[in-house]
């Protein structure tokens, strides 16, 4: 565990770490690139492929717009992030839109436990009146459960504390009760956000003890010294992802995985905060030790991938929001065959349509693959269990101790297969 800042951890963290890459002479950067496919070298595989060996790309604003190249390589690691825009509300990055998982399920590695989506109780949701118009609400800024700690209360609309009663622990039980008392309200109400009331914290505490939070509030037009903060559950962390084992290996030879990205283990069904450092800085390190033991010559690839080879589909870009709104109202904090089931219907319409492969519709098509992904996933798993919520089956089921492990498979359909816990 790691503190610097006060509330600005995350940010000396990456600070660090860019400027520790920068100074390193034998780092390239290729900036502002979208990774399309993995390159697999010829194999023994049931698909005659092999280990990786590159990546097809595209870089935003050179050359034209769905034009492509690649780069050879004799390992890959995949650090790409989450997927926390397959929701309408994330605390995710706007580029957090799956690419690594969807990637690699399309080259055949296993990915896993992808039903596990922790949403962060309270992000804050900017109000009607400081809207852009036609703006979405797809990144919104964390207002940290430490607020609450401080004694900051959630109230609904009318000024009531809607956690009393729910949980012992009133607003500090654990993030997915909280999301989920936060959700209920929202489902009764209709409104698309709850209030936190830290007013009686005083400005001057708020300030010293939450900088970037007042400051993201401020930047919105909300005082927390003398208004209510607009709050809603947001999409936070995936703690599935590519299977690895525990240096970092994925199910596909030469392929490597490690942050919000991979499946590692170290999250069970719910993740706790600092586990993610972990997963980000330990696994890279295991990564880079496991490299260093040697590499295989460079390998020619076999084909060019499903996206550049010429039998690849994209969708039209105009499927997010949809997407978003979908995933959010079905497979979200709450879940239940019903919804999911509404859900899945929606995705296989949105997926139905054809793009032209562009920047935009890449990633919505990574928004479809993993989203649809999800749902098989949650729609499979009848139980509740760490952040999956199942609302037609409350109660953690020991038959449903393991793990949902799918890929995509020759005819790109996607398949699931149950491992138990050994």
């Amino acid at each position: 565990i790691v503190h610097a800042g006060g509330d600005a951890t995350g940010a000396e963290v990456q600070r660090a770490l860019h400027a520790a890459v920068r100074r390193d002479p034998w780092i390239r950067l290729v900036e502002h690139a979208l990774v399309l496919d993995l390159l697999r070298a010829p194999g023994d595989g049931p698909d005659g492929l092999g280990p990786a060996c590159g990546l097809t790309l595209h870089v935003l604003g050179e050359g034209s717009e769905d034009g492509v190249g690649a780069i050879l390589s004799r390992a890959v690691v995949l650090a790409t992030g989450g997927m926390g825009q397959v929701f309408a509300a994330t605390t995710n990055p706007a580029v957090s839109t799956g690419d690594g998982v969807a990637l690699a399920m399309r080259a055949g590695a296993a990915v896993t436990d992808v039903e596990f989506v922790q949403f962060h109780p309270t992000a804050l949701i900017v109000p009607e009146r400081a809207r852009v118009p036609g703006a979405g609400l797809a990144q919104q800024p964390l207002v940290s459960e430490a607020l609450r700690g401080e004694g900051a209360h959630l109230v609904d609309a009318d000024g009531k504390r809607f956690m009393v009663g729910q949980h012992d622990l009133a607003e500090l039980a654990p993030r997915d009760v909280v999301a989920k008392g936060i959700h209920r309200v929202l489902l009764a109400t209709g409104a698309d956000h709850v209030f936190l009331d830290a007013r009686h914290l005083g400005g001057d505490f708020l300030a010293r003890r939450f900088p970037t939070i007042v400051a993201s509030c401020l930047a919105i037009g909300v005082d927390p010294a003398t208004d209510l903060i607009p709050v809603a559950p947001a999409a936070h962390y995936a703690s599935g992802g590519v299977r690895t084992d525990l240096r970092g290996r994925t199910s596909i030879p030469g392929l490597y995985a490690c942050g919000e990205v991979a499946c590692t283990g170290v999250h069970g069904a719910n993740r706790l905060a600092s586990n993610s450092l972990l997963e980000g800085l330990v696994f890279s390190r295991r990564i880079a030790e496991e490299i260093a033991t040697g590499l295989p010559e460079q390998a020619q690839p076999a084909s060019t991938g499903a996206w550049t080879g010429g039998d690849g589909w994209v969708v039209p870009a105009e499927v997010t929001a949809p997407l978003q709104r979908a995933m959010t109202r079905g497979a979200g904090v709450l879940r239940s065959a019903a919804t999911l089931t509404d859900t899945a219907a929606v995705l296989t319409e949105l997926g139905a349509g054809r793009g032209r492969p562009r920047t935009a519709e890449w990633e919505a098509t990574n928004l479809i693959t993993v989203a649809s992904t999800l749902v098989a996933a949650a729609s499979a798993r009848r139980e509740t269990r760490g952040c999956h919520w199942r609302e037609d089956f409350p109660t953690a089921d020991d038959r449903w101790l393991g793990h949902l492990v799918g890929s995509i498979g020759a005819q790109g359909r996607l398949t699931q297969r149950w491992e138990p816990s050994a």
